[in-house]
């Protein structure tokens, strides 16, 4: 037998018997958070600056779309993740397996909770999405428990736009209390009574135990439970995408489409050159050499201009032209010469350089070119099917971590709404697509999308 200094934990070490013992009295101390450093706490401010100007969202969604490619795989990310919608399942806390309709219908608590789950599903069904977005866009999502006015339950859960929210400075322990919330950054006078500002309380997702907060009577009934994917950072994190800003593809990306726009542009697109003899026109004009230079001039015009119309449109195409040309003591003079001039722009100039940019965005994003479809490039192709198949199962077997993140509030609301208990526990999760090959399954049983029963 194994215990703890005061008791309150006590574990038997014996494999036949592998259960885990606590007394009602929950051990408290919470872990070690450092203070800020000297550097955040440098500015003046009460608000802790996202980025060195407080506008890093701003700047970040900017860019993104800036740039067709990277806007749609943030919206591709944001959309995997979402998957198959939020899902639940009532399942026994020990064996893990989802109880069935039967063993739900046969226990009016069962019934019940299914009813309060379920309308506690749909007045948040537009979290999911929302906060999906802000997190692939900004590493960083600002979901919104509303409590109920008995503070018993958690009723809503809503996304706060990201963009709108900032932390506080930490306090000298390192917590962090409150985000402030102001619907235009750069107008902020750097004041706290700024009257567009406003501030909820920072709910700590490890140390907030449900039966803590729903003893402070009295105390806010809205709180931030704040999520992000570890990169590092003190107060917010860093998008992964952000390194093919750091890096300088994303702008050298963007600018391949101006820099052919303005070849375009400013390049005569010249097709032929055209070069008539020079004994041509006082041969066919026998007054040339009395002409005036303005008479001279025109009629050259008007020669060019024949060969022109005929090079020329597409109601000309297929045409020939016909000329003559002078021989002496059976020499041949040269005639009119036309040559073609070769079109660079034809050979896809700037195409290679693009792909390169296209794969550098997929590369930051994570995703594999294969489920984007075309790349462009001279070697670009759509890949195989079993090419999109695999890059979808795999990329989709890693973002459990994920998964857990975004729905975090979700499992924390079924602790705190009473809807875990000893004997069972309610599991929010996304339903992932799995795709498969033709000949696993009959047509009649094929699906993109798992069971709940085999969700976990």
């Amino acid at each position: 037998m194994v215990s703890n200094d005061d008791g309150s934990i006590v574990y038997f070490e014996d494999t036949q018997s592998p259960v885990l013992f606590s007394t009602q009295e929950i051990a408290k101390t919470p872990p070690t958070q450092l203070p800020p450093s000297r550097e955040e706490d440098s500015d003046i401010t009460p608000v802790a600056f996202w980025g060195e100007n407080n506008d890093f969202p701003q700047q970040a969604r900017k860019t993104k779309e800036s740039n067709p490619d990277l806007v749609s795989a943030l919206d591709w990310k944001a959309r995997a993740l979402y998957g198959g919608g939020l899902k639940y399942q009532i399942r026994d806390r020990i064996t893990k397996e989802p109880l069935t309709k039967g063993e739900i219908l046969k226990n009016d608590q069962f019934k019940k909770m299914v009813w309060e789950i379920d309308q506690f599903k749909f007045r948040n069904r537009h979290y999911l999405s929302q906060a999906a977005i802000d997190f692939y866009d900004l590493q960083n999502a600002f979901p919104q428990l509303i409590l109920s006015e008995d503070r018993q339950s958690i009723t809503r859960i809503v996304a706060m736009e990201a963009e709108d929210c900032r932390y506080g400075k930490r306090k000298d322990n390192g917590d962090l209390v409150w985000v402030y919330l102001h619907p235009n950054w750069e107008e902020w006078d750097n004041s706290l009574e700024d009257d567009k500002l406003s501030k909820v309380k920072v709910l700590d997702p490890l140390n907030s135990y449900p039966e803590d907060v729903k003893a402070l009577r009295g105390d806010t009934l809205r709180y931030i439970f704040p999520l992000s994917y570890p990169t590092g950072k003190n107060y917010y994190q860093l998008s992964h995408w952000w390194s093919v800003v750091v890096s300088k593809w994303l702008p050298f990306g963007n600018m391949i489409p101006e820099v052919k726009a303005a070849i375009l542009k400013n390049l005569a697109l010249i097709r032929y050159h055209i070069e008539m003899p020079d004994y041509w026109m006082p041969d066919r004009y026998k007054n040339w050499m009395s002409m005036s230079d303005e008479k001279k001039r025109k009629a050259i015009e008007k020669e060019f201009k024949i060969i022109n119309d005929v090079l020329t449109g597409a109601k000309n195409a297929g045409k020939s032209v016909y000329t003559t040309f002078k021989t002496l003591q059976n020499k041949e003079y040269g005639g009119w010469k036309i040559t073609a001039i070769d079109d660079k722009m034809k050979d896809g100039a700037l195409l290679a350089d693009s792909s390169e940019a296209t794969i550098k965005v997929f590369s930051a994003t994570s995703i594999d070119p294969a489920l984007h479809g075309l790349i462009p490039g001279k070697g670009g192709s759509n890949r195989s099917g079993s090419d999109k198949r695999e890059a979808l199962n795999i990329y989709m077997s890693l973002i459990t971590s994920h998964v857990d993140i975004i729905c975090d509030p979700f499992n924390y609301a079924s602790w705190y709404n009473g809807w875990n208990t000893e004997e069972i526990e309610t599991h929010w999760y996304t339903q992932q697509p799995i795709l498969q090959t033709l000949n696993q399954v009959p047509p009649s049983q094929r699906e993109t999308v798992i069971e709940d029963n085999d969700a976990n």
